[in-house]
């Protein structure tokens, strides 16, 4: 079943790379978006320092960080509605039903194909971030923090994925799945918001929960 989910990744992967409205707007969030938060977040801490305040340049980093990963894997959800609702606008449903594949490795396979990419430019966009602010400002926030926040993007990243890919393959046409996609960022959203809350306040053993 695994090599069978991989041969269906590996299709997937390419006919994503081939389209540039996918492909572009990750490769500006990966690239760009991080020396953008990278120079708010110089300019945020050169402002509080100006009034004595150590605290808050703490905790502004790891939520930079959450943010940097966040907007890439956002694209994972573009990506995973378009799995099977996609295929049947393009009458390509049937074949695939009739290949020799379970629907497990059929299900894994878009699963894995809808995550990587964006989970992978998450991670680049972190790592450019925490370069591009340790060259900066010798900055290095705690590795424990990022191994929680790591977890956190892979598990949100999964979490949509895998509702979308069930949103996809319940629905008629595309427009129909991205108006049902709302039922899936917006709860990821407020999570967020929460996440966030926990790292301004230091809580990070409440983030393991």
């Amino acid at each position: 079943m695994f090599a069978d989910a991989l041969i269906i990744t590996r299709r997937e992967i390419r006919d994503s790379l081939r389209d540039w409205r996918i492909v572009a707007p990750i490769l500006i969030l990966t690239l760009i978006f991080p020396w953008i938060m990278n120079l708010s977040t110089r300019l945020a801490i050169n402002f509080v320092e100006e009034y004595n305040a150590t605290i808050i340049p703490l905790r502004l980093v790891p939520f930079a960080v959450m943010i940097v990963g966040f907007f890439p894997i956002s694209f994972s959800l573009i990506i995973a509605l378009e799995t099977f609702v996609g295929e049947k606008e393009r009458n390509s449903l049937e074949p695939l039903l009739g290949t020799p594949v379970s629907d497990a490795a059929l299900y894994f396979g878009k699963l894995f194909a809808a995550t990587l990419p964006p989970l992978l430019a998450s991670f680049l966009g972190m790592a450019a971030y925490l370069i591009g602010l340790y060259f900066s400002m010798q900055y290095v926030p705690e590795w424990i923090v990022l191994i929680q926040i790591i977890l956190l993007t892979t598990m949100e990243a999964l979490v949509m994925v895998a509702g979308a890919v069930v949103v996809s393959s319940h629905t008629t046409s595309v427009r129909a799945a991205n108006l049902l996609a709302s039922f899936i960022i917006i709860p990821t959203a407020f999570l967020l918001q929460a996440e966030t809350t926990f790292l301004f306040w230091g809580q990070y053993d409440v983030l393991w929960f």
